[in-house]
């Protein structure tokens, strides 16, 4: 990795970051619908089709998740391809051996999402309370990102809610993704009869090895996710109990009101207990098909993106480096 990376990093994660939360941000938030207690009583109607609700506002959320997806981005890809090139390569001074692939990838991989988690859980509360909210109809929120942050500054911590179900369900997903995505790669790589395929060759098996490999291991984190869903959604209700249906999700009443009959908010453990008792081990898989074609689209094209500027940045550096060196 030549350390021109340094511009190359923020513009390829950036980039790539904006690009895809546009086109993935309405499947994440029919996947929150989805998954929310209030499901069936707000989105689903008698004869078990769609309310017109459930396919509209399908944008709300999506400026707390801009605002972080740059500095999430560049900080995950700093450190995983940092901690990549020092593992793979070894130590120069020291002559040590380098690491199994594998275990390179996912030490690289956990290390930057960890700290990837910490900038973005406070906007994926917000997003997701936002995605759930009442934006329209005469009693329904005209900014519900607005008021959901209004709500929450008057105790900040709930901005962390769920963060440790969020890395609880981020890193086994990207630790494995990244470890198949990479073993995919490189095996579609090596099978060009030519050594150098050219920057397009690159970027399409980039794209079809992070698809595959987002697809493959989204399926098995969907239980995580809804609870993850269900805890955050429960940090913008006042009585914190939105687990459990069928009571609406009360987006709209104030966090700093009386609490008088609420109770304090559910762990992960018990959240996850609730739903198979109220719902069925149904509830557990809510949105599952969803979640596997929105992973297969982000990965591919998050990773397919990244890679196709990073490599064009690079030509393009060296071939201005060659010139100036003329």
């Amino acid at each position: 990795m030549h350390w021109s990376s340094s511009i190359e990093i923020p513009v390829s994660a950036g980039v790539s970051a904006m690009a895809v939360e546009s086109i993935i941000h309405p499947f994440d938030t029919l996947i929150t619908r989805i998954q929310s207690p209030g499901y069936v009583v707000t989105y689903k109607n008698i004869k078990g089709g769609f309310r017109p609700t459930m396919f509209r506002g399908l944008y709300q959320g999506i400026g707390p998740t801009m605002v972080t997806a740059i500095p999430s981005s560049v900080a995950f890809f700093y450190i995983y391809e940092t901690a990549k090139y020092a593992l793979l390569n070894g130590s120069e001074e020291t002559s040590s051996e380098k690491m199994p692939a594998a275990a390179a990838h996912a030490i690289s991989s956990a290390a930057a999402e960890l700290a990837s988690c910490a900038i973005l859980n406070p906007a994926e509360v917000l997003k997701q309370n936002a995605q759930v909210s009442k934006s329209h109809g005469s009693g329904g929120l005209k900014y519900p990102v607005l008021t959901m942050l209004r709500q929450l500054m008057s105790r900040p911590r709930k901005l962390w809610t769920g963060y440790t179900v969020l890395a609880a369900s981020h890193l086994p997903g990207t630790t494995m993704t990244f470890c198949l995505y990479e073993y995919f790669k490189a095996s579609w790589l090596g099978s060009f009869e030519k050594q150098s395929p050219t920057i397009p060759e690159q970027v399409r098996v980039s794209l079809f090895s992070a698809g595959v490999a987002g697809a493959a291991v989204s399926l098995f984190l969907v239980p995580i996710d809804v609870v993850k869903t269900r805890m955050r959604l429960a940090a913008g209700s006042r009585t914190g109990q939105s687990s459990l249906p069928p009571k609406i999700i009360p987006i709209n009443t104030e966090l700093s009101g009386p609490r008088s009959t609420s109770t304090s908010p559910q762990g992960p453990i018990a959240v996850a207990r609730g739903i198979p008792v109220a719902e069925g081990g149904r509830g557990l898989f809510r949105g599952a098909s969803l979640t596997c074609v929105a992973a297969m689209l982000g990965s591919g094209l998050f990773l397919g993106c990244y890679d196709g500027i990073k490599l064009y940045s690079q030509k393009s550096c060296a071939s201005q480096e060659q010139a100036s060196s003329r």
